[in-house]
């Protein structure tokens, strides 16, 4: 895939927006708050009031403030509803056009999201995590772009490295020196392993991140294979990207 066909696909997926977004948090834990019944009953709303040209419904990853879920988010209002049940969805889709909404209400304000800064999950909350058009929009995949023309794989390991970047584990082990450690390393086999392992109970910091931005994981993997040299699992990789794209 060349850099046009990237910018394509972006530029294809921002023209089909609707004018209204709607996006319903059906990550784990808003999933056991009866999020998925949520989305549907937004679905069947928007049916309902014959808005399906105007409204899109999307369920998306963690949106963050997991106490008040249920999460639902108008755009472009910027509006945010906590502890929203599947009975709510007719009154959230009606206020979309004035209408009134009993639904809490989040401020936006909130210290919980005016003082921190996402880096890792930016797109959390954002795209939906099954569409890799909308992962695309997002800049998705323009890193592995940019690596693969522009970079040789030492220079993927010493950028890397002057990053600073460590692991998210409690060693918090340099990430350009275990990478220029299995770049030395000499084996006819090497592996680009995905550990989404989790020895805090409830932690879920590796789940939230597979769930809401799951090409996030392959491209950075996609990387890791170049900077290592391992061009069987980057093929393996482009393919399936490939191959969700026609699907």
């Amino acid at each position: 895939m060349d850099l046009f066909e990237l910018l394509e696909i972006a530029e294809k997926e921002r023209k089909s927006k609707k004018p209204i977004r709607i996006t319903c948090c059906t990550a784990a834990g808003c999933l056991s708050l009866n999020g998925q019944e949520l989305k549907i009953a937004l679905d069947k709303a928007v049916a309902e009031a014959n808005l399906q040209d105007k409204i899109t419904v999307v369920g998306v990853g963690c949106m963050g403030l997991c106490s008040e879920g249920p999460l639902v988010k108008i755009e472009p209002n910027n509006i945010l509803y906590g502890k929203v049940n599947p009975e709510d969805a007719p009154e959230i889709i009606a206020s979309v056009n004035g209408g009134q909404c009993k639904s809490k209400v989040i401020d936006m304000k909130h210290p919980f999201f005016s003082r921190q800064t996402p880096i890792v999950l930016e797109n959390s909350g954002i795209i939906d995590p099954e569409r890799i058009e909308e992962y695309i929009t997002a800049e998705g995949y323009l890193a592995l772009y940019r690596v693969l023309h522009e970079m040789k794989p030492v220079d993927v390991i010493n950028t890397l490295t002057k990053s600073g970047l460590r692991g998210r584990g409690g060693a918090g082990f340099p990430t350009g020196l275990k990478w220029s450690l299995v770049a030395k390393a000499t084996s006819n086999k090497k592996y680009v392993v995905c550990n989404a392992d989790e020895g805090d109970p409830g932690a879920f910091m590796d789940r939230s991140v597979l769930e809401s931005d799951p090409h996030r994981i392959l491209e950075g993997m996609a990387i890791a294979a170049y900077a290592l040299e391992l061009s069987r699992v980057l093929y393996m990789l482009e393919v399936n990207i490939h191959l969700l794209l026609v699907d």
